[in-house]
């Protein structure tokens, strides 16, 4: 796993993208020298970096600088503060670059979706812990997506871009999920994976992350998907929040037991199978009653 997460930085650095970002490879932000770039997105750009100990790290610095992307980017900074988890980016520092906030985190790399039923539920069983650790803390993510899940060395799956999270409190939520650009209404998240409720201006609560962690169901096992995962996919995206998982935790727990009414059936073959083992030994090795002899004595006349 090291070894091709080295590789990818080397090809990377390499064959850097025709857009490198603001910052030349050298320039220095805070304690930190940029190696490559790696990347932009809608409202930064992610660049390699080194330290003053020569450990690799990862720099994201904003590049759209109004007031609502300003927000959303501190809006990040203080969550990932607040959160310790193996799912989760770690926050090493952040700062500004002149008029440019940024923040440093560890190093991640791609991540490819799993195939499987087992690889799947390991997948997702980690998405769903992440995000639970952020409901717990008072956010909904709102963009969980493939794209936003990179890995560490090891293939860790991490969940990263938390700009677009909001707070679960009602009093505190965004009603509305529609933002206004330039004067034109632009929804909150992907299309294909946020929930419709993102889309109509009704505001996104915990279940809007249920249906997300849903689509990747289907981007992982693909349309044509077990009975079993079919059954949790279309309850994890339905229309309507109210019918969907309310939680992670219902979520997980529909996940772990996918299986159990095969395993159901199995226990239930298994115990017919021992009772009628059971009677029919019974049967062969039942004795035959004796019943008592009868003698008749017949007297002479």
């Amino acid at each position: 796993m090291e070894d091709n997460f080295e590789n990818w930085l080397s090809e990377r650095e390499s064959n850097p993208s025709d857009d490198d970002g603001i910052l030349p490879p050298g320039s220095v932000v805070g304690d930190y020298r940029v190696v490559a770039h790696l990347g932009s997105g809608g409202f930064a750009d992610v660049y390699r970096a080194r330290d003053v100990h020569g450990s690799a790290v990862a720099i994201k610095i904003l590049h759209r600088l109004d007031a609502k992307s300003r927000a959303r980017f501190e809006r990040e900074a203080v969550i990932l503060s607040q959160i310790r988890h193996a799912n989760i980016p770690c926050l090493l520092g952040r700062g500004c670059c002149g008029d440019l906030p940024y923040m440093v985190t560890e190093l991640l790399k791609g991540y490819d979706l799993p195939k499987g039923d087992r690889k799947v539920a390991a997948f997702l069983a980690q998405i769903i812990s992440a995000t639970e650790e952020l409901h717990r803390h008072g956010y909904v993510h709102r963009d969980i997506k493939p794209a936003n899940i990179l890995a560490r060395k090891d293939g860790t799956p991490v969940l990263i871009d938390f700009g677009l999270a909001c707070p679960i409190s009602a009093k505190e939520r965004e009603k509305k999920s529609l933002s206004i650009e330039d004067g034109v209404p632009v929804a909150v998240g992907t299309v294909g994976y946020s929930a419709p409720e993102q889309f109509n201006g009704t505001g996104a609560g915990p279940e809007a992350d249920v249906h997300a962690i849903g689509m990747l169901i289907e981007s992982c096992l693909g349309s044509d998907k077990p009975k079993c995962w079919q059954r949790i996919y279309l309850s994890a995206t339905a229309s309507n929040p109210k019918s969907r998982y309310q939680n992670m935790g219902e979520l997980r727990k529909a996940i772990s037991r996918r299986h159990w009414k095969k395993v159901i059936f199995f226990i239930l073959g298994v115990i017919m199978a021992g009772v009628l083992a059971f009677m029919l030994m019974d049967t062969m090795t039942k004795k035959p009653s004796k019943e008592p002899k009868v003698q008749l004595r017949i007297k002479g006349i």
